[in-house]
């Protein structure tokens, strides 16, 4: 259900965000001003989830880490590149401009999800951030424990705040490696150790109340994320995380649907919004002038999300399934 709020949050954001670019006035998408929060929310639900799952599997080895995670992440985002840049031609076909193209320095970042901060979709910096933590506890819990991997990321998440008051700043093919936000995977590795030790956790109603008031704070811009969005968005999404994982709770059906959905709602809203708004101004409307308008555009990207989700991504993922359970024939490599 978190990974349906997160996603949301970011949709949230971006409507807001190109609403106020266009000059009109969000209405109650205001709330969003600072939904890409959501974000924090993804990366301490990735670090739970990844020590949860991965010290309950029997048999799992680093190749098979990777493995799993590189057909649960890569060609999903790939067809999802693959459409944007189709998109960015035909626009500079309709346009006659095609200096806005994305160059070799930019494509190739993109595909091979390298740490470079300029890529073609927006969103894809926080899946090289993912990957570089998915490298990292690979090559750390499967040979020294959850404790070593832990240790491992407190390093790197202390090295990470440390180059934020680094003077003159870092370079910028290190913006993603020591981005400070991996403190976040850290606290939701914590707590998948906690629950491995205490299956229901006191207080967890706390938790959630506690987790979902803050959250809220920082979406609506009461809590600035200038004061550090690890930490103003991180600890109430370990505490929404905490409280939901420990607190035995059951939820409706359709939430895990739109949970489900959240990868396809995060890869292709963005394209969604900026074909329609492209198709509807050329019919003389705009996509953002007012909040009815935002609404809708939320809905659409919802529902293709939840049918390219049952109608694409569960036959992917079943065609997938023989070879996730596969070792890689580079053992080295991987």
């Amino acid at each position: 259900m978190l990974r349906g709020v997160a996603a949301t949050l970011v949709v949230g954001f971006h409507l807001q965000a190109a609403a106020l670019n266009e000059g009109f006035d969000a209405g109650l998408f205001a709330l969003f001003r600072q939904g890409e929060a959501g974000v924090d929310v993804f990366f301490v639900l990735s670090g739970f989830v990844i020590f949860h799952a991965a010290s309950q599997a029997r048999g799992l080895t680093a190749g098979r880490f990777v493995v799993q995670r590189f057909w649960r992440i890569v060609p999903p985002y790939w067809c999802m590149l693959t459409l944007t840049v189709l998109a960015l031609l035909a626009l500079a076909g309709m346009r006659g401009d095609w200096a806005a193209l994305p160059g070799p320095e930019r494509l190739l970042p993109s595909v091979l999800l390298l740490p470079w901060p300029d890529q073609v979709m927006a969103v894809a910096w926080t899946l090289t951030v993912e990957a570089l933590f998915y490298l990292l506890f690979a090559a750390t819990f499967f040979r020294f424990g959850a404790g070593g991997a832990l240790l491992a990321l407190a390093i790197w998440a202390s090295v990470a705040q440390g180059a934020k008051v680094w003077p003159g700043g870092v370079p910028m093919i290190l913006a993603l490696p020591l981005y400070s936000g991996v403190v976040e995977f850290l606290m939701g590795g914590l707590i998948a150790r906690q629950i491995a030790k205490t299956p229901s956790l006191p207080a967890a109603g706390l938790a959630v109340f506690l987790g979902a008031f803050g959250l809220a704070a920082v979406v609506t811009g009461l809590i600035p994320l200038a004061f550090g969005r690890e930490w103003v968005a991180g600890v109430p999404s370990a505490l929404l995380v905490y409280g939901l994982a420990g607190g035995g709770w059951r939820m409706p059906g359709w939430t895990l649907i739109w949970g489900e959905a959240s990868y396809m709602l995060y890869l292709s809203h963005l394209l969604v919004f900026s074909i329609t708004g492209t198709v509807l101004r050329m019919a003389g409307m705009n996509a953002y002038a007012h909040p009815i308008a935002l609404a809708g555009l939320m809905l659409l990207a919802l529902l293709l999300a939840v049918a390219a989700t049952v109608f694409l991504e569960r036959p992917y993922r079943r065609w997938t399934r023989p070879r996730r359970a596969k070792e890689p024939l580079a053992r080295g490599a991987a």
